[in-house]
């Protein structure tokens, strides 16, 4: 690389937690603080888990019909907000 003044652009990624749960159980096992950095990563996280989608855990976010969406895509990820995993 030749000589000069470069910049740096850092992707900080997109922080959501996401809740565990034994198959039992309704009420969370645990949560996790997850950083994803790129749409693989999202899938990846999903496919270890055997999970199709996130959702979000209380409902907040709903469609124009008023139904709670799955999250299919890390663009629609909120930082911040609680999610499940769907199978």
């Amino acid at each position: 690389m030749p000589l000069g003044n470069y910049t740096l652009r850092v992707d900080e990624g997109i922080a959501v937690r996401v809740c565990h749960y034994d198959e039992s159980d309704p009420l969370p096992v645990h949560q996790e603080e997850k950083v994803f950095y790129t749409e693989e990563d999202y899938r990846e996280f999903l496919g270890r888990r055997g999970w199709t989608c996130l959702r979000e855990f209380d409902g907040g976010f709903r469609n124009i019909d008023g139904m709670v969406r799955n999250v299919d895509s890390m663009d629609d990820l909120q930082p911040g907000v609680l999610y499940r995993g769907m199978r």
